[in-house]
């Protein structure tokens, strides 16, 4: 009978996984079900059968903290959302990721790399939309600037990267952990990325934090819900809420709604509160169609 271990999964890919078990990295693939339906997510804690010949399987996934489908990640700590004055940034694809941050208790951090090249309008937009929020940490990896304040905030945590293609992430993974990741180019006809890293890692630091680099992405679906339920996860409009004229408002086209007054008196972004009517649009169409 095989040998049994606990371990976490630490990369995975082509259906390897890798897995530290007591600080040894053993060659798994799947047993059974998990096999068949590939649900093994970097992260995950795991039991293995050991095998003689130094290789195993996971026959096991134990219950998760947390998981994230995009990036492919469990049981972390914090998200370092990442973004960059080039390529342009796409809040909408930030707004999700912080809306996944507050559906599944995960810490974010929005860290601006290339804070060497940006002018004060995008830093300055970038603390309007989200300071409130998350802590936003402004960094140059190219000029080791603000690489210690960030590790500092991640120190002894469990954390992924992610973001759009080329804002730097493994230029900043690189400037944290002196890791070995390949660094993509910036295509200079189209101003975006190619995507460099091909599957998720963890990489571990002397000081205890582990960090997972994660594909770059540009497109990203929330999770099927009632639109009604969108506003719970936009944090910053959870004060003006509570004097809407009708509770459960959702800060469309009611009458006496505080969020709208509040955007309209400058107290609320503006950019954000239509980023969040879209995503309400998107969502009820959806909602009408998830039966058909």
């Amino acid at each position: 009978m095989a040998e049994k271990a606990k371990g976490q999964v630490v990369k995975g890919y082509g259906g390897i996984y890798y897995v530290d078990v007591g600080g040894k990295i053993v060659e798994c693939n799947g047993r059974g079900r998990i096999k068949l339906t590939g649900e093994i997510y970097v992260g995950d804690y795991v039991e293995v059968e050991l095998f003689k010949n130094g290789k195993g399987a996971v026959s096991s996934i134990l219950p998760r903290v947390n998981n994230l489908i995009r990036p492919y990640v469990a049981n972390i700590d914090a998200i370092i959302i990442c973004i960059a004055p080039i390529p342009k940034p796409d809040y909408l694809l930030v707004d999700k990721l912080l809306i996944g941050c507050v559906k599944d208790g995960i810490e974010p951090i929005i860290c601006v790399n290339k804070c060497d090249i940006a002018d004060a309008w995008f830093l300055k937009e970038v603390d309007r939309n989200y300071s409130t929020l998350a802590n936003i940490v402004k960094v140059s990896a190219t000029e080791n600037r603000g690489i210690d304040t960030l590790g500092k905030l991640i120190e002894g945590k469990f954390v992924a990267f992610s973001g759009q293609s080329a804002v730097g992430k493994s230029s900043v993974i690189n400037a944290l952990a002196d890791a070995d990741i390949k660094i993509g180019e910036l295509s200079r006809k189209t101003q975006r990325g190619k995507h460099t890293t091909r599957y998720i890692e963890i990489f571990k630091l002397e000081n205890g934090t582990r960090i997972a680099d994660t594909c770059g992405f540009s497109v990203l679906e929330l999770p099927l819900m009632r639109p009604d339920e969108l506003s719970e996860y936009f944090l910053d409009f959870t004060d003006a809420s509570t004097r809407c004229r009708f509770k459960g408002c959702n800060h469309i086209n009611e009458p006496d709604c505080e969020v709208r007054r509040a955007v309209e008196s400058g107290a609320l972004s503006e950019e954000r509160y239509v980023r969040y009517v879209k995503l309400y649009n998107d969502l009820e169409e959806r909602w009408r169609k998830r039966y058909e």
